[in-house]
């Protein structure tokens, strides 16, 4: 869609990436943005392109995802910058994970959705779109990113990293959960494809041994070092997918311990207790 709405200059004023985490949402987002300020095809090399990349382009605006919610005096900046005479083509505003906007936040970002400045366009990115008022969702054109398959994981890694170990690129395709970002990150990250390969033993042992006291110690550790709760997620999502079709585990408790873990990653999302979200999942496993 986004390829076909460039070359026919059919452009939406607001697109909505959808999908998963790390699945190259943004990564797109930051590529289109890219291709409309530039003046010479997307070139890569002029100086509108290097300060897209690095994020100091005067037109092209980008409220990142730091963890935090997005509070209406942010949007109320937003709103007065686009208020203000462009330099460029387009004035382009990218806002990563979306949901993350306070209720207040997004009522009054969807007034400037509703009516934006000409030749100003909207790249969304979100985790989760049922998170998102319909009011927003109607507004934009929806492009939603799936997960790609084991196979075709490793046949895009074996190319982008012909050097490396057979067993290292099969453990990060099955591992990255279809996830390209992620995949691209482990195999240029090999600290962080050690830490992910600990975390993959670890669920597989408290599983295995059903026992609540490790599993809330566990939790304490998560807790301590919240970089590791997305990875324990994903990983804890893997390998339950794995036991339901090996059917190793009952169909009902994988579906519903799986939508679990979906409720609990938007839950810390939104900023609630760590540990309390964690402990209850942990009781529905």
């Amino acid at each position: 869609m986004i390829e076909a709405d460039i070359e026919s200059g059919n452009l939406a004023h607001g697109y909505l990436l959808a999908g998963t985490n790390s699945i190259g949402k943004s990564t797109v987002a930051k590529k289109m943005a890219g291709i409309l300020q530039c003046d010479n095809d997307f070139c890569h090399e002029c100086p509108t392109c290097a300060q897209v990349r690095n994020g100091s382009h005067i037109d092209t605006i980008e409220i990142n995802d730091d963890g935090s919610s997005i509070k209406i005096d942010q949007v109320r900046k937003l709103i007065e910058r686009l208020s203000m005479s462009r330099q460029s083509k387009y004035r382009i505003v990218l806002i990563q994970t979306i949901e993350r906007m306070t209720i207040e936040a997004a009522n009054s970002f969807l007034k400037i959705l509703e009516e934006p400045p000409t030749h100003t366009i909207f790249l969304m990115t979100t985790d989760n779109i049922r998170a998102l008022l319909p009011t927003v969702t109607s507004r934009v054109r929806i492009v939603k990113f799936q997960s790609v398959s084991v196979g075709f994981l490793k046949e895009k890694l074996a190319k982008l990293y012909p050097d490396s170990e057979e067993e290292v690129i099969e453990h990060v395709s099955l591992l990255s959960l279809g996830k390209t970002g992620k995949a691209v990150h482990l195999m240029e990250n090999p600290d962080s494809l050690a830490a992910y390969m600990k975390t993959y033993r670890d669920v597989q042992l408290f599983l295995e041994r059903e026992n609540m006291t490790d599993r809330f110690v566990y939790v304490e550790e998560l807790v301590a070092e919240p970089d590791r709760i997305e990875s324990f997620l994903d990983i804890l999502t893997h390998v339950l997918r794995t036991k339901l079709l090996e059917g190793s585990m009952g169909k009902r408790k994988c579906v519903n311990t799986i939508s679990k873990i979906g409720e609990t990653a938007m839950l810390l999302r939104k900023n609630v207790n760590a540990r309390l979200a964690l402990e209850n999942l942990m009781l529905s496993l």
